[in-house]
């Protein structure tokens, strides 16, 4: 895992308690009252998470994916131009196994969280009050702090949900997009949907464990 996959990771595992919060509350004091409980969470289960991995998948699958943005992210990623381009379910997969990515990618590392502190700076707002930027600040076991900005946008039911996650000034749907509209550009993308199948479908055997795994080790 890359180093930026891991401080994603870190920056992710504290959505994964509900971040639902009214307009008129500040998000970063529920960010406050959040932390407590998904640490408590980790920490009491941390064998759990690292023997079963669908368990790991379904603490980000119940907790973390409600609280983001995911089509308002795919829109991102694939930009107005591919977006547009796509049909409605070319959106709806690529949405799909997004959500797989992500499930694939951070769900094996909930067990790496050991109790590092964690700080929020006060809630900045947009002139409208429709967009929010919440700052924190996680010290790891080893290394420099870690920055960390939560983008969040107010919804018609007025909820917060994150359409970004800035690790040290580097963007996650940005990155993502980078990625994947270049993938676009070279192969189209319908095929970029499918390598996007293949590898969550191979990340998600990777993590499985069967007693053939267990004979062979």
């Amino acid at each position: 895992m890359s180093k930026f996959m891991s401080k994603a990771l870190i920056a992710l595992t504290f959505l994964s308690f509900s971040l639902v919060s009214h307009a008129f509350q500040d998000p970063k004091l529920h960010l406050e009252e959040v932390t407590k409980k998904i640490s408590a969470e980790i920490l009491n289960n941390k064998e759990k998470i690292k023997k079963d991995s669908e368990y790991a998948k379904s603490l980000i699958r119940d907790y973390l994916l409600p609280e983001i943005d995911s089509e308002y992210m795919a829109k991102r990623i694939l930009g107005k131009t591919y977006w547009m381009q796509a049909t409605e379910e070319q959106r709806k997969q690529f949405i799909n196994e997004f959500i797989g990515l992500l499930l694939n990618s951070y769900a094996k590392g909930l067990a790496s969280y050991d109790g590092q502190p964690i700080s929020y700076d006060d809630t900045q707002y947009s002139k409208s009050g429709n967009l929010a930027n919440v700052r924190s600040t996680i010290v790891p076991n080893e290394g420099e702090p870690i920055l960390i900005d939560y983008r969040l946008k107010v919804q018609p039911d007025e909820t917060w949900l994150v359409t970004d996650v800035i690790i040290e000034g580097v963007s996650m749907a940005k990155s993502y997009a980078n990625q994947y509209r270049e993938q676009i550009s070279k192969i189209g993308l319908e095929e970029t949907l499918k390598q996007l199948e293949t590898e969550n479908e191979r990340a998600k055997k990777a993590t499985e464990i069967s007693d053939e795994k267990v004979e062979q080790s």
